[in-house]
């Protein structure tokens, strides 16, 4: 009885590391056409902004790699004959720090950006960003979508390996 609660908290934990482990939306999301236009950028800020978005795109690709190498490696892990139960639970907390580094660096480059702009064009910005955030939100069938990619990228082909590996020992 123990042992089956012991493997449905970690299979909760491993669901919900697995479901947030897809990268967030990338420095993109703020030059989509016609945010400069709105924010009026003087030559100078669209310099720093482009070093800004140049500079978090490096740190993004190392750290992906990163993530990619250890996802591998949890996938070997998960596939070897004998389920070693801390090695998956180390390899789950590295690949979280990624990806929170990752989203860490989504942060920092829009805490740079905005540090750039007047106050003026922070509030421009803040609003056309919470604008099309809501219009992301109401795109019909957005979380299917999201679900259907997931299970097609692997977290949901993973996270059930690790329940069948859990179950079956």
């Amino acid at each position: 009885m123990n042992t089956r609660i012991i493997r449905i908290t970690l299979l909760t934990v491993l669901s919900a590391l697995l479901l947030g482990a897809q990268p967030g939306p990338g420095p993109e999301r703020e030059r989509r056409p016609g945010m400069h236009d709105k924010l009026n950028l003087t030559d100078a800020q669209k310099e720093q902004f482009e070093k800004i978005s140049f500079d978090m795109k490096k740190k993004q690709i190392e750290i992906r790699a990163k993530l990619e190498t250890a996802r591998l490696e949890l996938r070997r892990l998960i596939g070897a004959d004998s389920f070693d139960k801390s090695a998956v639970e180390k390899k789950l907390t590295e690949i979280a720090g990624l990806e929170v580094q990752m989203k860490m660096n989504h942060f920092t480059t829009w805490s740079e950006k905005n540090k750039a702009l007047t106050p003026e064009q922070q509030k421009v910005w803040k609003n056309t960003l919470k604008e099309q955030g809501a219009k992301r939100r109401q795109r019909p069938g957005r979380m299917m979508m999201q679900r259907e990619m997931m299970d097609h990228d692997g977290p949901m082909k993973m996270e059930r390996r690790i329940e069948k590996k859990i179950i079956n020992e």
